[in-house]
């Protein structure tokens, strides 16, 4: 009789092992995350690349070279007045001399507040277009993110190697192009400095 018992017990614990398997392979499973979806843009490629952010550079680069042209005549004039200065030294009184080194020294310092004043305008410019811009980029890379399905956007500047079929940056770009041709660009709060006269009075 014990040595029978012991069998049936023997006999329950494999059917029991056995069903335990079973169950976890039949078991549904529940909550499993579908595999993310990861697509790449390169912002910096858009904003050089694209219409408008070809012409916003333009724009900043037509103030640059006028500021560039205003600032360079000025800044030879005032180098041609120290140079005239210093050559009148031993023909002035000293008080004379004095007070046209100081009124010489007020005009650089001024030429020299105008032109950090015009840095700091163009690139404020330039940022509120650029914010302007960066925005549509960010609308237009959310809807082809959409469309093909991404539930990740990196930048290309923050990866080290892809898969080349993951960058929808030419996709952006070519959308981009077909929204938006230009973005306004604020005309900078610039006081350019006072270009004088060379050509001797009387003359033309």
């Amino acid at each position: 009789m014990a040595k029978s018992g012991a069998i049936r017990l023997v006999a329950g614990m494999v059917a029991l092992l056995v069903s335990v398997p079973a169950l976890a392979q039949t078991a549904p499973v529940k909550n499993v995350a579908a595999p993310a979806v990861i697509v790449i843009v390169d912002a910096a490629r858009v904003q050089r690349e694209s219409t408008a952010g070809k012409g916003l550079a333009a724009e900043r680069e037509r103030y640059q070279q006028t500021y560039n042209t205003e600032f360079e005549t000025a800044r030879k004039q005032l180098q041609n007045a120290e140079q005239d200065l210093a050559k009148q030294r031993s023909a002035l009184a000293a008080e004379v001399f004095q007070e046209r080194v100081r009124a010489l020294n007020t005009r650089v310092a001024e030429f020299q507040r105008q032109y950090q004043g015009a840095v700091r305008a163009l690139d404020k410019s330039t940022a509120t277009a650029s914010n302007e811009l960066q925005k549509a980029v960010v609308g237009v890379t959310s809807e082809v993110a959409s469309e093909v399905g991404a539930s990740l956007v990196l930048h290309k500047q923050q990866v080290f190697l892809h898969d080349e079929r993951m960058d929808i940056t030419p996709q952006v770009i070519e959308r981009l192009n077909k929204r938006l041709a230009s973005i306004p660009f604020p005309a900078p709060d610039v006081h350019l400095p006072v270009v004088e006269d060379s050509a001797p009075k009387g003359k033309k």
